[in-house]
């Protein structure tokens, strides 16, 4: 027997007057995986989360944890945690104060509520600090904090509302790992919304992506990376240039036919540069080149068209200059 899905919505739809910010989605969150939902902002992501939440009521269709439809339950019924994008921390209370507050609303004994508070600091390397006044701690402490208090109810789901978001980029890939590490080593159902494509990719088991409302593609971050299906998920997912141009496109792949309906895609780190035409190179010219450590991402016209291409930082611009695609994808247009 299949068991219950972590999380299900089933033909979800919210409206906010006449804006449709989710609109008839249907998404099977596994059990134990580490799910985002990735996408631009005011694409449905935070909106889709809050109501698994709770704190939002769909207007058609039903929200199913652990096996149990819970489209009516209040937030406070529901078997989750939710780590905002601001921490939502209480800044005249202590850390052990923060950690504890759930239990208290859940009526736990006093020495139950300090093993507890003990245990979760623990899992976020804090220990020590339950008498540490939050306001005291730096951004990242009080991330961690919060995720403490997440964990301490041992949810069935956690739910992250870009909770990186307001860290410095090293910070941000520290806590990154120590999130994915907590996370394999709990096994509880995560729902991650990020608008950060390297986040989503660096965590997740599974990513849904978005697109005004609607659920476009959902995978492994390794497929949706290297062979989407959609343009729209080449260009956001992967950096993609997706080339439309016919001309252009038998240029690159002269030996193969376009398929009906699609267009090709090559990542910036798939083409190369030489000084010489090929049977499957076209003529550029160089428009711009910026160093970004480990590459430079040149900027070329070719037939016409911008492409993006990542060359290593030292390259000479060849004179001539001519672009092919080591490899490429085929991508349904829209």
């Amino acid at each position: 027997m299949t068991p219950d899905p972590g999380i299900l919505l089933d033909s979800v739809t919210k409206r906010y007057g006449d804006l449709v910010a989710v609109n008839d989605v249907t998404l099977t969150v596994p059990r134990g995986s580490f799910f985002s939902l990735l996408g631009p902002s005011g694409c449905g992501k935070t909106t889709l989360l809050r109501m698994v939440a709770g704190f939002e009521t769909p207007d058609a269709g039903r929200v199913a944890i652990a096996g149990q439809d819970v489209t009516n339950v209040p937030p406070q019924g529901r078997p989750t945690a939710l780590v905002f994008q601001n921490y939502a921390l209480f800044p005249t209370m202590t850390v052990g104060e923060n950690v504890a507050y759930g239990l208290e609303v859940k009526k736990w004994k006093r020495d139950r509520i300090r093993e507890r508070v003990a245990e979760a600091l623990g899992r976020v390397d804090l220990s020590g600090l339950e008498e540490k006044p939050v306001s005291q701690l730096s951004g990242g402490q009080q991330q961690r904090v919060a995720l403490a208090r997440a964990l301490a109810v041992e949810p069935d789901v956690l739910l992250f509302d870009e909770p990186l978001s307001n860290l410095d980029l090293a910070l941000r890939e520290e806590t990154r790992r120590q999130l994915k590490a907590l996370q394999s080593e709990l096994g509880t159902t995560s729902l991650y919304v990020t608008h950060d494509q390297q986040e989503a990719l660096a965590l997740s088991d599974l990513i849904a992506v978005m697109d005004a409302g609607r659920i476009v593609e959902v995978g492994p971050p390794e497929r949706l990376y290297i062979t989407p299906e959609t343009a729209y998920v080449a260009r956001f997912l992967g950096g993609s240039n997706v080339i439309e141009d016919t001309a252009l496109i038998s240029g690159l792949v002269p030996d193969e036919p376009q398929p009906d309906g699609y267009v090709l895609s090559v990542r910036p780190g798939e083409f190369w540069a030489a000084d010489e035409a090929e049977a499957d190179s076209v003529p550029a010219r160089l428009l711009d080149r910026l160093y970004l450590g480990a590459y430079a991402e040149w900027t070329v016209e070719a037939m016409g068209a911008q492409l993006r291409v990542w060359m290593p930082p030292d390259t000479p611009v060849p004179d001539p200059l001519f672009v092919r695609a080591s490899t490429h994808h085929w991508v349904k247009a829209s």
